[in-house]
């Protein structure tokens, strides 16, 4: 992807999450556990509903809240990301449903409300299937507590908290921590 950043605001630390995280499912019955630390986080998730299945996932971090490297493993499928190979230096890749991906995303754009709406390559990874969508999202965080993403994927509307760690999905998810 030739696309660049169109913005990076530094006027807040980058405040990563660590320890254990849990999002609950609300859309289906399922649950995602996060283990976050300094520079890599895992996680799986358990999904039930017409397509029942589990996901496990591992990203490596750079200080800046980059996704480095991502393993994921769906249904026998596996998927693995380098810089090298599908990330890239500037992709923001997105798990599907996955909200820490998001969180990422926040802090590594450096999202403020005074920032405004930032544009930027991303890598939608659906599940089950594994299914890479390369295309441009706009995050925009419309309020202290209110994140907003569009572009080529679904519109979707998180609300984080002062971190930028995503806490609900209306009809979607929510953290149970």
């Amino acid at each position: 992807m030739s696309e660049t950043l169109t913005a990076r605001v530094e006027t807040r630390p980058i405040r990563l999450p660590t320890g254990p995280l849990a999002w609950q499912r609300t859309a289906v019955t399922g649950t995602e556990l996060v283990f976050a630390d300094t520079g890599s986080a895992e996680g799986t998730a358990v999904v039930t509903g017409s397509r029942p299945h589990t996901v496990q996932w591992r990203a490596e971090l750079a200080e800046d809240a980059t996704v480095t490297a991502l393993r994921v493993s769906c249904l026998g499928k596996d998927l693995h990301l380098t810089r090298d190979d599908g990330l890239g230096t500037d992709v923001i890749p997105r798990l599907a449903d996955s909200p820490v991906f998001v969180t990422w995303a926040i802090n590594r754009l450096g999202l403020t409300v005074g920032s405004g709406a930032v544009r930027a390559p991303s890598l939608r990874i659906l599940t089950p299937s594994l299914e890479t969508v390369p295309g441009t999202a706009t995050y925009h965080l419309v309020s202290p507590n209110r994140l907003r993403i569009t572009g080529d994927g679904p519109a979707v509307t998180y609300e984080v908290d002062d971190a930028g760690l995503v806490t609900y999905q209306p009809g979607n998810l929510r953290l149970v921590r």
